[in-house]
């Protein structure tokens, strides 16, 4: 069975991945296929699944000098909210205007962008220390107990947080956390 990458790898042959020290990076030229919108945003999202499959700290992107109309492209390609919502920030390279990276914090974005867990558990970032937190919660017991509220010590940092746990509109289980200092 052949790996992700490498079917990425056939599609467009600039795909590279290295391995610095502890953390993986991908990088990606998209000089080859210039020209192709279809190939450059096929090249894109397979960079992105592979990111985020590799669980890779940075990705590479070479768009070249040229015009600028391919770094725009690509730029416009970042900015969109579905793919916004799978890396922490990109950065313009200094030194190479024909260059950029985009960077990856897995545990910030697990907490930040409610990462899918398990049906019986459910997530929330804690008030004060913004730690991942896990809590059991399934969507049954919400449905048939109605929303709830209740007070849970943050593992992390020991600050109360008042939980209210509802389910949102298409069923999935929603924690909500807000400071449980003035909880009763």
């Amino acid at each position: 069975m052949m790996s992700h990458l490498f079917y990425q790898m056939l599609a467009c042959p600039a795909l590279l991945c290295y391995n610095n020290g502890n953390s993986m990076k991908l990088k990606l030229d998209l000089h080859p296929i210039y020209n192709d919108s279809r190939a450059i945003d096929a090249a894109l999202h397979g960079i992105m699944d592979e990111a985020t499959e590799k669980r890779t700290t940075e990705v590479e992107i070479i768009t070249g000098k040229g015009s600028g109309q391919l770094k725009k492209a690509v730029l416009r390609f970042l900015d969109q909210p579905d793919v916004k919502a799978r890396y922490h920030r990109v950065e313009k390279d200094g030194d190479n205007w024909g260059r950029l990276f985009v960077h990856f914090r897995w545990e910030r974005l697990q907490a930040a962008k409610a990462v899918a867990l398990p049906p019986e558990l459910a997530s929330y970032t804690c008030f004060c220390c913004q730690a991942a937190v896990s809590v059991p919660a399934s969507a049954e017991t919400v449905r048939e107990a109605g929303p709830e509220e209740r007070v849970e010590e943050c593992p992390a940092c020991g600050s109360p947080n008042r939980l209210n746990i509802r389910l949102d509109r298409k069923g999935q289980v929603q924690v909500r956390a807000e400071s449980g200092y003035d909880a009763p």
